[in-house]
């Protein structure tokens, strides 16, 4: 008689399980700060590690100065460690980054490690030398180790070469899932804290079914649509308004969907020394 055969899993045992973020003891609930307390508080600590989040917004909103200032941050961490920005926006925004560099702590630059990303295959080839380099830190040249990675943006990356036939929407989403893997694998596996910047777009009409906000007089969507959004963790949106005489935008920060926080939202302003949210008594 033939025995049984052995009970298989849904998931390998390579590949990690879903976690709930609330129940991660530590050193897993290690969270980057945003270095303001009010932003921290809106996200219960700052950002997690171990998950990948996004900042959507449209152009002007602020995302990219927030990676900049949690690239600075990072050395300051609890956990010391470098930064990997890749940056599909080229130029690097490396003048900015200067000045938001405080003047006593120079070397916190020498933490920022840069690399520019002109496709998916070359995000996905990226990805794989940084788990090499994460897998052996001995190896590295870098003294501190990487823990956070910064992507800007994930949109840019999928503006040429696609159309809107049913074989290109296909290979697209094959890569989202493809790039969604990797970045969770790393973010798991080397407790790093992931960060993806999208951008929007219009919605027209009707309800598309994905995160919707209005922002400078217009209703906008988060880019790649809900194919994309399924592949994050947590998704924070970043809105401007604008009042009719050209005054300065008013941006709020909102949590639009996280495993471990209620939607809510903050108001932030943008200064030269970095990003901060605003008391509602401030106003």
């Amino acid at each position: 008689m033939r025995p049984p055969a052995p009970k298989t899993s849904a998931y390998s045992q390579q590949e990690p399980r879903p976690e709930n973020l609330l129940l991660l003891a530590s050193p897993r609930a290690a969270k980057l700060s945003l270095g303001c307390p009010l932003l921290d508080r809106l996200l219960s600590g700052g950002l997690p590690a171990a998950s990948v989040t996004e900042i959507a917004g449209e152009s002007a909103a602020g995302k990219t100065q927030l990676c900049l200032q949690l690239a600075l941050l990072a050395p300051l961490s609890p956990h010391p460690s470098s930064s990997l920005f890749l940056c599909s926006d080229v130029p690097f925004p490396l003048r900015r980054l200067r000045l938001l560099a405080p003047k006593s702590r120079p070397d916190l630059l020498d933490h920022v490690l840069v690399a520019a990303v002109h496709s998916p295959s070359d995000l996905l080839s990226l990805l794989s030398r940084a788990q090499y380099h994460l897998s052996h830190p001995s190896r590295s040249p870098h003294p501190l180790p990487i823990r956070v990675i910064l992507l800007d943006s994930i949109a840019s990356l999928f503006r040429a070469d696609f159309d809107a036939s049913p074989a290109d929407l296909k290979r697209r989403s094959g890569l989202f899932f493809k790039i969604s893997a990797k970045l969770k694998e790393l973010a798991h596996r080397h407790q790093c804290v992931v960060v993806v910047t999208n951008q929007v777009v219009d919605v027209v009409e009707g309800n598309t079914g994905n995160t919707v906000a209005w922002s400078s007089g217009r209703q906008v969507s988060p880019a790649l649509g809900l194919a994309w959004a399924n592949c994050v963790n947590t998704r924070l949106f970043l809105t401007r308004e604008v009042d009719s005489n050209g005054g300065s935008a008013r941006r709020h920060m909102k949590v639009a969907f996280a495993p471990h926080l209620p939607v809510r939202t903050c108001e932030f302003v943008i200064r030269r020394d970095g990003v901060f949210g605003v008391e509602p008594a401030q106003r």
